[in-house]
């Protein structure tokens, strides 16, 4: 600043904020990004523009702000239409619209990013233009985005909840992926875990999967956006064995349910209260007794339905003819 070498200093500041944001001091780099691009618009530097939009876009799903952070990824692509765009560039906006998508549950357009970034990574790689990692990380989430897709439709859970089936390693759908040729290259732990969190999602294994994600907590936990996804995809199995384990009662004390899904007692308690208020379980929780009371889907009253609405465009009628008649007496006085 005090040499006024302004360029520099833009450059190092757009530097430091993808830094911070790589140490998770996702406050102090968006505060940074915020004052660079309000710098960056004045000089109009499309180059600079488009890597600093393309981190704020980072930073901001890191703080799970996802309006923003896919607001910031359309500014960074609008400048990038505007000038060339380095292939190392164009695959990390290609990565950060998958990781925008994955986010969103559209798992094949996301995928599809994903390939894309991972090719031109891939390339990059092997002519030293880029760091070693780069491709192994969009390989990883290419393996996400089928295991959730696959196992998504498989479970068929949705917001009213429903009973899933059970797949088998077939319909997960990683198998193209890993005995690819590229795949084979990047052979080790982190393909190792992603596979066995898909064997062990096939099987509806709760116990299994807590085994693999404590095995591989490295691999696993490490990245915002496997991490993020485990957890969701750990609450889909979880809701899925309670509901094929409640099923066939009308009644079940909840002690029973827990010894079966192998779960502390709080926690499975905690479970089906919240899938009992979101919907997903037409019950109550009769906690004197320690049970669970089941309810039959039962057909809705359509008698009392239409009743409903009679009164409804009757009290409409009614409030018309009022203000009608008031209007009128007003106009008379």
């Amino acid at each position: 600043e005090t040499e006024k070498r302004t360029f520099l200093r833009q450059r190092v500041q757009a530097k430091l904020a993808s830094v911070l944001f790589l140490q998770n001091k996702f406050g102090e780099a968006l505060t940074l990004v915020d004052k660079l691009l309000v710098e960056l618009k004045k000089l109009d530097d499309k180059q600079l523009l488009v890597e600093t939009h393309l981190v704020e876009s980072k930073i901001n799903h890191g703080l799970r702000n996802m309006p923003k952070s896919k607001a910031a990824l359309t500014a960074s692509r609008t400048c990038a239409n505007a000038i060339y765009v380095a292939p190392g560039l164009q695959s990390s906006i290609d990565s950060m619209s998958g990781v925008l998508h994955c986010e969103e549950g559209d798992y094949n357009t996301a995928h599809s990013y994903f390939l894309e970034a991972f090719e031109q990574l891939d390339n990059l790689e092997a002519d030293g233009k880029v760091e070693e990692g780069s491709a192994l990380s969009c390989l990883k989430y290419m393996m996400l985005c089928k295991i959730l897709d696959s196992l998504t439709k498989a479970l068929k859970l949705s917001a009213q909840g429903g009973v899933g089936a059970k797949t088998d390693k077939a319909e997960v759908g990683i198998s193209g992926i890993i005995t690819s040729k590229q795949g084979v290259k990047f052979a080790g732990k982190d393909i190792d875990a992603m596979s066995a969190i898909a064997d062990a999602s096939s099987r509806r294994s709760l116990k299994e999967y807590e085994a693999v994600t404590e095995k591989y907590t490295h691999e696993l936990q490490d990245d915002i956006l496997i991490k993020h996804h485990l957890k969701f995809l750990h609450q889909q199995l979880l809701e899925s064995n309670l509901i094929r384990i409640i099923e066939p009662y009308s009644c079940v004390e909840i002690t029973h349910v827990a010894n079966l899904i192998e779960m502390p007692l709080d926690a499975v308690e905690k479970k089906l209260s919240q899938m009992i208020l979101d919907g997903k379980l037409n019950g109550i929780l009769d906690q004197g007794k320690g049970q669970l009371i089941v309810y039959e889907e039962g057909e809705k009253d359509l008698a009392m339905e239409k009743g409903l609405q009679v009164i409804a465009n009757m009290d409409n009628v009614v409030s018309s003819l009022f203000v009608r008649s008031h209007a009128l007496r007003t106009t008379m006085a």
